[in-house]
């Protein structure tokens, strides 16, 4: 969990191993675009088409790992509905926060591309707001990614 930019998806590649499951929005966007697409590039149609396949392709991860104790699920997710993080809880998730700061987030958001800059920047901000009205779970200090 984390704002956009705070280091989830470099987090998670220097964590998963092996075999280990990774449900990354951005990924799964990528895989529907033209190859070669770069990061954070595609059409909002693509977003879209991603986020509905989204939660199908969670279940999938979390039911596929039931069982099998060497396989680690990776969910990329900034900021779980309550209805998400009782799914998760109940597989057993451990949450992971990172967070860098406000502001370090919205300095490497603007090394994206303009569409996703401004998306990010919305929801960092939305994330920030909402973040000082819950419980923060573990936290990891990402300031170094």
């Amino acid at each position: 969990m984390g704002a956009p930019c705070s280091g989830k998806s470099t987090y998670v590649r220097e964590q998963a191993k092996g075999e280990d499951i990774i449900v990354d929005m951005d990924r799964i966007a990528l895989s529907l675009a033209v190859e070669g697409t770069p990061d954070f590039q595609y059409s909002e149609r693509i977003r879209n088409i991603a986020r509905q396949a989204r939660p199908a392709i969670v279940k999938g991860a979390l039911l596929a790992a039931q069982g099998e104790r060497r396989l680690g699920v990776w969910i990329i997710h900034t900021d779980p509905s309550p209805q998400d993080r009782q799914m998760y809880r109940a597989m057993n998730a451990q949450f992971i926060e990172l967070d860098p700061g406000k502001e370090v987030c919205l300095a490497r958001a603007k090394e994206r591309p303009e569409q996703n800059r401004r998306v990010s920047e919305k929801v960092i901000a939305e994330y920030y707001q909402k973040r000082t009205n819950r419980v923060a779970p573990t936290m990891v200090d990402s300031s170094s990614n």
